[in-house]
């Protein structure tokens, strides 16, 4: 069974994809190019269909950006409950963050925590910042512990 560090959950939050930004705006200076061109030479009508596929080219790279936004918005916001679950159990306990682990990067409710040498199931509480802790023990189970990469 793997368990988490504070760390690791921190760093599977993602950042902008960089990439798919450059690729937009790399396509719209190059609609505005061929435009220039298209408008200085109307008689050629190679510049036109190159704005439409440019254009359709931009559209379609905005739209692939605003799904992955949306995707990585909500893995996000669930890798955030769980640093904010690991904050309280480490504030509950009074243990530091970094020896907090838990079982499952992105949910909360039903987790399994492990702090030092003991284990305990979180339950959620009507409020985001009550869990019910149970102490638990685990039989026959190989605990691996996930840390960040450096």
């Amino acid at each position: 069974m793997k368990f988490y560090s504070y760390d690791y959950v921190l760093s599977q939050i993602s950042t902008e994809n960089w990439l798919l930004i450059g690729l937009f705006v790399a396509l719209m200076i190059a609609v505005a190019g061929v435009s220039f061109l298209y408008y200085h030479r109307k008689k050629d009508s190679k510049y036109r269909e190159l704005v439409i596929i440019l254009l359709l080219s931009s559209i379609l790279t905005a739209l692939i950006g605003f799904s992955q936004l949306t995707s990585h918005q909500t893995s996000d916001n669930q890798y955030r409950t769980s640093l904010h679950f690991i904050e309280v159990v480490s504030k509950e306990l009074d243990v530091d963050k970094s020896k907090v682990y838990v079982n499952t990067s992105a949910a909360t409710d039903g987790a399994i925590v492990k702090v030092g040498p003991q284990f305990y199931r979180a339950i959620s509480g009507s409020d985001p910042d009550t869990y019910l802790l149970e102490k638990m023990e685990l039989y026959n189970s190989k605990v691996e512990l996930v840390e960040v990469e450096k």
